[in-house]
């Protein structure tokens, strides 16, 4: 199975059929995204080898792990997006000044452990509550949503704040969280 950027490329016009995905997140049901779309999500962190994925609208979501085509996209996802703690931190020390982001996660996966380990190979952590953290790390929300989405499984649920830039990222909320936020966030309306 091909990446989409690679059927993109290797066709002057994108293919008449077009395959539709459905992804699942909290027992709701999101989609249809065509093959490019998958693609960014893979790309941006959002989709990853735990997530609920079918073909069809309400039935036969099983993880991105359990489709060897897929998976094999998740391989292709640009390294300097798939890439390890220790790098992401590297590259953004040179671009990015130290700032403090406010991390939530709700993990019911039970993969906890690995992602308090994730998280404190990041920066500087502080606990503030039973699922909020403070990092202080160089780096911009959306690398520190990258990385920290990497051991979180479909249940789970992540919200970072840049404190300094105003920004936010996020993991997992699902459509009608995700508009909201950006509503919310917008202030010059």
């Amino acid at each position: 199975m091909q990446s989409p950027t690679q059927i993109q490329s290797s066709t002057q016009t994108p293919p008449t059929m077009q395959r539709q995905w459905y992804i699942q997140v909290e027992q709701q049901n999101y989609g249809p995204f065509d093959d490019q779309t998958l693609w960014a999500f893979m790309c941006e962190g959002r989709v990853n080898a735990q997530s609920l994925i079918s073909q069809y609208p309400n039935t036969a979501y099983r993880p991105v792990s359990a489709n060897p085509g897929l998976m094999n996209w998740i391989t292709q996802v640009p390294p300097q997006l798939n890439s390890d703690i220790s790098q992401v931190e590297t590259d953004n020390k040179a671009q990015a000044v130290q700032t403090v982001f406010m991390v939530m996660a709700e993990i019911r996966s039970g993969r906890a452990m690995e992602f308090l380990q994730t998280l404190q190979n990041l920066g500087d952590v502080e606990r503030i509550g039973d699922s909020v953290w403070i990092l202080q790390a160089h780096a911009n929300s959306e690398d520190i949503r990258n990385v920290l989405c990497q051991p979180l499984g479909s249940d789970d649920r992540l919200f970072i704040m840049d404190s300094f830039a105003n920004e936010t990222a996020w993991f997992n909320l699902g459509a009608h969280m995700d508009a909201r936020v950006r509503e919310l966030w917008d202030v010059s309306r």
